[in-house]
């Protein structure tokens, strides 16, 4: 947790580990690839670190640390269960529709299917709730709102600042967008990590937030 280049930076993050979504994902970077050489898929899109990344916060100290598993301990006790009762509860699932940020990223929208008990977005209101509890307790997380994603590609940064794609790649890109399910999986667990170094697949796993 000390090591300089992990920056102070950690993460709440939700884990793709379904077989299904992994093979679905993998198969549509495989498809988008060969459009482009300018087309990036680096280890934050990797097959094997599928997430979707939610609270964004840093903490200078051990002592931090153990504040916010603390903090994360009493949001499971207090208020976890009214949103996600148990494990085969929530059954969230990665839509191919693909969408895009400023031309510049593609991904797949992540959404939970309606229940009774809540029918918006379990992971989004998850995340405000960890946002005020952090706020709460005197830490700055950074605020953006949370739009429920896996990024599938990004577009390289060219020589001279560009790093949207082309017209013509963005299209082809676009061109592999149906509106299906690519997989699902039961909303289980969460995971405290902090930034992973570039010898690490994953973020290094702090405390699990299990349901």
């Amino acid at each position: 947790l000390n090591n300089k280049a992990r920056r102070n930076q950690y993460f709440i993050e939700w884990r793709v580990k379904d077989p299904s979504i992994k093979k679905g994902m993998e198969e549509l970077q495989n498809k988008i690839r060969p459009i482009d050489p300018n087309i990036l898929m680096d280890q934050s899109c990797g097959i094997d670190n599928m997430h979707i990344t939610m609270n964004q916060f840093k903490l200078f100290s051990i002592g931090e640390v153990e504040k916010v598993i603390t903090l994360l301990k009493r949001f499971q006790r207090e208020e976890l269960k009214k949103l996600v009762p148990d494990k085969k509860s929530v059954l969230m699932e990665v839509n191919g529709k693909l969408c895009h940020f400023k031309r510049r990223v593609i991904y797949a929208p992540v959404c939970n299917k309606p229940r009774k008990e809540y029918s918006g977005s379990v992971l989004v209101a998850i995340f405000d709730r960890l946002q005020k509890r952090l706020r709460s307790a005197g830490f700055k997380p950074l605020e953006r709102p949370l739009e429920p994603h896996l990024t599938i590609c990004k577009a390289k940064r060219l020589k001279g600042g560009s790093s949207s794609f082309s017209s013509e790649t963005f299209e082809k890109i676009m061109g592999h967008s149906k509106d299906k399910t690519i997989g699902k999986q039961w909303l289980c667990s969460l995971v405290f990590c902090t930034k992973r170094l570039k010898t690490e697949t994953t973020p290094p796993v702090v405390y699990t937030i299990d349901f």
